[in-house]
């Protein structure tokens, strides 16, 4: 898959669309099958930050989905994902960043310290400040269905 010249291989999801995929919350279940088969269909490599599982486990609680049951849709989540850890160069690319939101200058750091294509959020206004293609996943689908 290209945007514009540039070949996309890796993609990040941001924790909302972890969300969103597992709780059908603002995707439908058909949209977001749609988005993980317009990703395997270009090969791209799907990826989320390590450090928000726990953000995942809490809101999915938050939510009121039980324990064992936020535990394994976890665990599907990540059989199609990799997860992309946090190092010391992300971290002070974050505070660098001029990002408003510390969680979301991590994630933003996280893609581009590991070279990944873009991100995927349905917050695209905070990744404003982003050197990197900021795609709203409805938005994602939209072009990519048509390509």
């Amino acid at each position: 898959m290209k945007i514009g010249q540039k070949s996309i291989s890796k993609v990040l999801l941001d924790v909302n669309v972890c969300i969103d995929v597992l709780t059908n919350r603002e995707l439908t279940k058909d949209e977001s099958k749609m988005l993980f088969a317009i990703l395997q269909k270009n090969k791209i490599q799907v990826f989320i930050p390590a450090f928000s599982l726990d953000t995942i486990y809490y809101i999915l609680n938050r939510m009121g989905v039980q324990n064992e049951l936020a535990k394994t849709s976890i665990k599907k989540l990540i059989k199609f994902t990799g997860l992309q850890f946090l190092s010391n160069e992300a971290v002070e690319y974050a505070f660098g960043s001029g990002f408003a939101d510390f969680e979301d200058s991590l994630i933003n750091s996280v893609a581009v310290i590991n070279k990944l294509d873009f991100i995927i959020t349905s917050n695209t206004k905070d990744f404003n400040k982003s050197t990197l293609p900021i795609f709203h996943p409805k938005e994602f689908i939209r072009f990519y269905a048509l390509a």
